[in-house]
């Protein structure tokens, strides 16, 4: 026998009931091996055309369901891609706002340490104009002395003169009556005439004298009121500088809900050095030495402030651009006790406050890790660094490097997560990156 395709012969045997709808078929092929047949049943027929249905059916609903998946994911993607580059503006705006914000801190901190230089030199100036006044007033009082001796003399020397007049006129007289008088007379005469003119000299002279210290006196007068109308303009402009002083620094620590009366006292407790004049009957002070006693009180206040804020973490940790990644506050069923800061990797950390550090190396989901001390129970932490450049017991200032942006410890990406505490107590650090950001 030769090779052949299988050909499929179909015979239809006649059945009643589902037989009628579905007749029993019969499939037989041939092939090298010989002949080969098989019986299709109704009810396997049925179950044949039932699953085709089904298949149908769930390719067509599979279709339906990656065409509507498929037009989820696009329009997802579109929601996505609008959504980043709504977020990339909005960062662009935040960044170029941070910037303006920045130039300005930079021209405010300029102009406030040139107002502290000037009240400086003011506060000199009008201590050295203080010294030429009461130099002044002994020159002064001098002169009005050597006045009065002169005007003495001058009233001396005009009695003379009247006192010589007269007896002069009593001697003429008597000698017109003694025609001629004798000698001794004539001699008592000339005597007294030449006593009258040396009278006359001496009293013309104490009248210059007295004219000459009146013009000088005029002239220290003249020059003592120009001097106290410059210290009136000097002291009033150096009252206005301190009060533009004092209402960023008052302003910035209410924001912070810091008591201002509260860290001045401890100031004052810490540092001893006292100024300014004496409060022992103040209100007996010429209205000079009153506006000095204030101006010393203000200058002392905001030293103090300056001194307590230095040591109170205001400033920002970063000069660079940021992102920020994470809020203080609940997160995860945990508390978040600081903020995470994102940026480049390596980008300057840097400290927010005086202090000294209390510790620098590795903790546990910290990673690299420095603590600050800065006294009055604040601390502050910055963690994730890539690098440390501080070591323990170091004495740090406002705005110095203390390391490097990093991804150590339990992070999910390079950022800086910076923590303030106070008391042990973790508290928000944009309530005082708020309160400074127009001081610091």
């Amino acid at each position: 026998m030769r090779d052949s395709e299988a050909t499929p012969e179909i015979v239809t045997e006649p059945e009643t009931g589902l037989a009628h709808f579905l007749p029993t078929q019969t499939i037989s092929f041939t092939d090298s091996h010989g002949i080969h047949s098989f019986t299709l049943s109704p009810a396997k027929r049925l179950a044949l055309v039932l699953s085709g249905i089904l298949i149908a059916v769930w390719g067509v609903i599979a279709t339906v369901t990656v065409l509507l998946n498929s037009s989820a994911d696009n329009q997802m993607r579109l929601r996505s891609a609008a959504l980043t580059l709504a977020y990339e503006s909005r960062l662009e705006e935040l960044r170029f706002e941070r910037d303006m914000l920045s130039a300005q801190l930079g021209k405010t901190t300029e102009r406030a340490l040139s107002a502290q230089n000037q009240l400086m030199a003011q506060q000199q100036s009008i201590l050295q104009i203080g010294a030429e006044r009461q130099e002044m007033d002994t020159q002064i009082g001098a002169i009005e002395r050597q006045l009065e001796a002169a005007l003495i003399d001058r009233d001396d020397a005009a009695r003379s003169a009247a006192r010589l007049g007269v007896e002069i006129s009593s001697l003429q007289s008597l000698m017109t009556e003694r025609l001629g008088g004798q000698k001794d007379e004539v001699a008592v005469v000339t005597s007294m005439t030449t006593a009258l003119a040396d009278a006359v000299q001496d009293r013309d002279m104490e009248q210059a004298k007295v004219a000459e210290l009146r013009t000088e006196l005029d002239n220290l007068e003249l020059q003592r009121n120009l001097n106290a109308q410059r210290q009136d303009r000097m002291l009033t402009q150096l009252e206005d500088a301190l009060s533009i002083s004092l209402v960023p620094l008052s302003t910035m620590f209410d924001a912070a809900g810091l008591d201002v009366d509260s860290l001045l006292a401890n100031v004052r407790q810490n540092y001893s050095g006292t100024g300014g004049l004496s409060d022992e009957s103040a209100e007996a002070l010429p209205e000079f030495d009153r506006r000095m006693q204030d101006i010393f009180g203000r200058l002392d206040e905001v030293s103090s402030l300056q001194a307590a804020a230095s040591s109170i973490p205001l400033a920002f940790p970063l000069r660079s651009g940021y992102r920020l990644s994470s809020s203080f506050g609940p997160r995860g069923g945990r508390l978040h006790k600081g903020i995470d800061l994102a940026s480049s990797l390596n980008t300057p950390i840097l400290s927010t406050a005086d202090g000294v550090v209390r510790f620098s190396g590795t903790q546990s989901g910290y990673g690299n890790v420095v603590i600050i001390d800065h006294g009055d129970g604040y601390e502050t932490y910055y963690a994730h660094l890539n690098r440390r450049r501080v070591t323990v017991g170091e004495t740090i200032a406002r705005g110095d490097r203390i390391g490097d942006m990093g991804n150590t410890g339990r992070s999910t990406g390079v950022h800086l997560h910076y923590e303030i505490r106070k008391d042990g107590v973790a508290v928000n650090p944009m309530t005082y990156i708020k309160a400074g950001r127009n001081v610091y």
